[in-house]
């Protein structure tokens, strides 16, 4: 039965492609979904940041496209020309994953003001929903092309959805680890559009199509380079770094200001995600943001001599005025490029231990004890909820000498829902047995830091080695102090088990975010500088 049956369909069968053909098909189209959704998530990152909020949107626009995909190519999988609409649904996909740097560009702020979720979900929709809709139904339809060849459908189902998942695995890796660090954004959504669409639009003029040269013509429009921006004296940002990677995108400027009297300032700033991390003075070196100086009086408890390990480095500023005090100082990054930046644009000179790994990790395995413990970690606007637990904290117990100092930079909301997280992790620190207590700098709640300062037992903040000054004036630590009787009880214990700080960070991460985009990304932008490369 089986030889009449290919007798019969012999003749029908030798028009379809080669089996080797359909699934290289299947592994270009898996590559492609990866990277269009890897490259749309760094794309919006230095305008809607990284939180779980967004990468649940962006997660949600993505299988929801998808989903419409299968079902469509379900549909067409037993059409005559479904051999065409294949090709003609990853050319079409490939030009769009080509174009979606433009698009980005094009409609980046366009829906700010709504906030940040619904912005991303609408941006997604823009950047993702077409292209993953045609890919999502090339599977079914390469399922379809294969139906005459094989009498087990499962088997043939389970081969080219495996060959589309080898190919995902891999565009990951190269994806992550070499195309967007190495040529950036633009470049890799380009190159990945073209290659996709480069097979089926061959087999397109096989069939004698020529219309489809017009997808070529514009992708190779799309590729074509920018015109440098033409300004007219010296530019007030000069950018001296621009990195893009699955971390996030890392940006070091120079910014001219003009002060009151006409004074000039350069000031030199890392941005992860289009968020401040470190910001000096260039002339003096200095940092302008205060909470280092008050990070450093309260290390100056300590005395010369003592062990410090920094859980998060930036630009370096505090393990250099550290270091100045008489501190070996250990640091751990997370982020590789960092330290690069940190030694070649922030002069940094590291007398201790420099380790590139997560803090969490390293807490866990290290064997060195520390006087002094900081961590101020920030992923752009978010702390990282992994690192701020109460089983963290008794792991940070483990390295901490019995009389050592931790030290915790956070936002500066302490009051009404703001506040929450700020109250839950003081509630964390009481519960993994430290004494704590809370020094906000100068400023608005929306504007300063508040530093936790937990320790085995009471300290004495009455004599620092190196004393706090405003204006001219040494100020008493002792009176600068939150009361903590003042402190609203809505609070949680912060566990493993149950990682919320990206929620209840989420007013103070939101006010973070807006502020920068406002009076940075957006002014960035206006002086032609990309928003990703």
């Amino acid at each position: 039965m089986s030889a009449a049956f290919s007798r019969l369909t012999r003749p029908f069968s030798a028009t379809l492609p080669p089996r080797s053909l359909l699934l290289s098909l299947s592994f270009l189209e898996g590559g492609a979904v990866m990277i269009a959704e890897l490259v749309g998530t760094r794309m919006l990152a230095p305008v809607y940041g990284g939180s779980l909020y967004v990468w649940g949107a962006i997660l949600g626009v993505s299988l929801a496209a998808l989903t419409g995909g299968y079902f469509l190519g379900g549909l067409l999988s037993h059409r005559p020309r479904r051999q065409q609409l294949l090709y003609w649904a990853l050319g079409l996909a490939g030009l769009w994953i080509a174009a979606m740097p433009e698009l980005a560009r094009l409609f980046m702020f366009i829906f700010d003001r709504l906030g940040a979720v619904p912005a991303v979900l609408l941006l997604s929709l823009i950047l993702l929903a077409v292209p993953l809709l045609l890919l999502g139904a090339a599977s079914p339809l390469i399922i379809g092309l294969f139906s005459h060849r094989a009498f087990h459908a499962g088997s043939t189902a389970g081969t080219v959805y495996a060959v589309s998942t080898a190919g995902g695995i891999l565009a990951t890796f190269l994806c992550g680890f070499l195309f967007i660090p190495q040529y950036g954004l633009t470049a890799t959504a380009q190159v990945t559009g073209l290659v996709l669409m480069l097979l089926p639009l061959l087999l397109l003029l096989a069939r004698a199509q020529p219309a489809v040269l017009a997808l070529l013509v514009a992708v190779l429009l799309l590729m074509s380079p920018d015109e440098p921006p033409h300004r007219n004296g010296p530019a007030p940002v000069t950018v001296l770094y621009q990195s893009e990677g699955l971390l996030g995108q890392l940006l070091v400027v120079d910014v001219a200001f003009t002060g009151p009297g006409g004074a000039q300032r350069t000031d030199r700033i890392l941005f992860l995600n289009r968020i401040a991390q470190t910001w000096i003075n260039l002339d003096t070196g200095q940092p302008i943001w205060g909470y280092h100086h008050y990070l450093t009086t309260l290390g100056s408890l300590l005395p010369a001599g003592s062990r410090a390990l920094l859980l998060g480095m930036g630009g370096g500023v505090l393990a250099r005025q550290l270091q100045d005090l008489g501190f070996q100082v250990d640091a751990v990054e997370l982020d590789e490029r960092v330290a690069e930046i940190a030694t070649r644009h922030f002069g940094l000179q590291l007398n201790g231990r420099l380790v590139v790994d997560d803090g969490r990790h390293y807490l866990r395995i290290a064997r060195e004890r520390y006087d002094l413990i900081v961590i101020d970690v920030f992923h752009a606007e978010l702390p990282p909820p992994h690192l701020l637990t109460l089983e963290a904290f008794q792991e940070v117990r483990r390295l901490l000498n019995e009389d050592g100092l931790l030290l915790i930079n956070f936002n500066g909301f302490i009051r009404g829902q703001a506040g929450y997280a700020s109250r839950s992790l003081y509630q964390t620190l009481k519960a993994a047995g430290f004494h704590v207590r809370i020094l906000p700098t100068r400023g608005t709640e929306a504007t300063r830091n508040n530093i936790f300062v937990a320790s085995f037992r009471p300290l004495d903040f009455s004599a620092p080695r190196m004393p706090l000054e405003r204006e001219g004036q040494i100020i008493d630590l002792r009176r600068e102090f939150l009361d903590p009787d003042t402190l609203e009880p809505a609070a949680e214990i912060l566990v493993d088990d149950r990682p919320v700080l990206d929620k209840l960070n989420l007013p103070a991460a939101a006010a973070w975010r807006q502020a920068y985009t406002k009076n940075y990304t957006k002014r960035f932008a206006e002086m032609d500088i990309p928003l990703f490369r």
